[in-house]
């Protein structure tokens, strides 16, 4: 037993070593760090069970499975989101350039063109012809150009032909669901997904223009498994107010949709609840 001794003595010596390493080590990262580490060992994405949601216009049923937040700096160097099966074809730009104009100092300089604007372009004012030639003259001094931040969200979804909606029809467009931004139980921004769908069966010229969202079931009870995508431009700060992101079904406009609150709605999912895609 004596003999044991001195490697007990030093095995409790290595284990009191180890732990002043990792509380060292703990204290010396950030407190977003540690929140980081917390949320990433205590979510069980693994027991995730998304729900279905019925979109009765389109007759087809939603189930949410993951998603995916791209910024735009990341998303022409990416490689998981295939060029071919974006609207447009291509990888969206990383630096989207818009044009902005200051109407309000154009108003302020110009009261006539201010009458025009609160008139809601009333003709014995301005003509629409008078407009185009003033807009010609002026507008290059109080515009500019610059980029404006944009998210990429790709949604991993299961949608079933379940019959019957507006359209009888088994060709479905399948993009109807909303991505929203939230601040507290204010809705900030909201956005259909008009980007990316990876199972498309239209893809040439008109069609492809006109229908790339829409999928041709052949019976009910059919489903598909895709990812749909779309952007989201912030220009107006949005993003920095967002306190949560949701995927779901906004409600028809009228009392309703004043008392809306996604976090509390069977048709909405939030993304924190969701699996992120590998």
């Amino acid at each position: 037993m004596k003999k044991k001794l001195p490697v007990i003595v030093a095995a409790l010596a290595l284990v009191g070593l180890v732990a002043a390493v990792i509380a060292i080590e703990r204290k010396s990262k950030t407190p977003m760090d540690r929140y980081m580490e917390t949320t990433q060992t205590t979510k069980q994405t693994d027991n995730y069970i998304p729900a279905k949601i019925i979109d009765n216009d389109g007759g087809l049923q939603y189930e949410f499975l993951s998603y995916d937040l791209i910024d735009d700096k990341d998303i022409e160097t990416q490689a998981k989101y295939k060029a071919e099966y974006f609207y447009d074809g291509k990888l969206p730009p990383s630096d989207y350039i818009v044009k902005k104009v200051d109407y309000d100092a154009m108003a302020r300089d110009f009261p006539k063109f201010d009458e025009y604007r609160k008139s809601y372009c009333d003709e014995s004012i301005m003509t629409e012809a008078e407009c185009e030639e003033f807009m010609r003259e002026h507008e290059a001094e109080y515009s500019w150009e610059e980029h404006v931040k944009t998210k990429y969200y790709f949604i991993r979804c299961r949608i079933t032909y379940i019959g019957g909606g507006i359209n009888e029809s088994n060709e479905k467009w399948v993009s109807t669901f909303d991505f929203l931004i939230m601040n507290g139980n204010k809705m900030v921004g909201s956005a259909n997904p008009t980007c990316y769908f990876d199972h498309p069966q239209n893809t040439e010229g008109e069609e492809r223009r006109k229908h790339y969202f829409v999928y041709k079931f052949e019976k009910v009870g059919d489903s598909i498994e895709c990812i749909i995508g779309g952007r989201l431009r912030d220009d107006n700060d949005r993003f920095s107010e967002a306190t949560g992101y949701y995927v779901g079904f906004l409600p028809s406009v009228g009392s309703d949709f004043d008392q809306f609150n996604p976090a509390l709605d069977v048709r909405c999912v939030a993304l924190k609840d969701m699996p992120k895609e590998p």
